[in-house]
């Protein structure tokens, strides 16, 4: 079967899309799957080769809560329990910055959240400007900013 984008080339890469709520499936070739960004599925392994994510993290790599191994969380595309978040970071955050552009949630947040999201936010910023004022010596400024973290802190507690 022929590219269903160039034409040109053998569709070997069956690439589904989800185009008004309804599946789409199309087959192509290797080229247009570049240009898509799918590189990562067309790499095969050479015999005796194990293939790395990223340089980092061997497919082997399993959690060692519940023992999933990254072949089976890329293959599946789910993880197996909480802790696979910890065990495979470095690659979901890849993938999410593959898909969706970056590696940060921007988004909806749940109304009771948001607030205390908002707080801890916060507090990271005053927390740099406190870093920034210690190196610097200013120590008044530092007490100032050690003070308003307090009050932040206190306020996600009562939530």
């Amino acid at each position: 079967m022929k590219c269903e984008i160039c034409g040109n080339e053998e569709g070997r890469i069956k690439y589904t899309k989800v185009i008004n709520g309804e599946k789409v499936e199309f087959y192509i070739c290797e080229s247009c799957a570049k240009k898509k960004g799918l590189t990562n599925l067309i790499n095969p392994l050479k015999k005796g080769e194990e293939k790395k994510i990223t340089g980092e993290i061997p497919l082997t790599a399993e959690c060692p809560f519940c023992g999933w191994k990254l072949y089976d969380v890329e293959n599946k595309s789910k993880l197996g329990c909480p802790k696979c978040y910890n065990a495979f970071r470095s690659y979901i955050r890849r993938i999410a910055k593959e898909i969706h552009g970056m590696d940060k949630h921007i988004g909806k947040v749940p109304i009771q959240d948001k607030r205390i999201l908002f707080l801890k936010k916060k507090i990271r910023e005053v927390k740099s400007e406190l870093d920034v004022a210690i190196k610097k010596e200013e120590y008044e400024l530092a007490a100032e900013l050690r003070d308003r973290i307090k009050t932040l802190s206190l306020k996600i507690e009562q939530k």
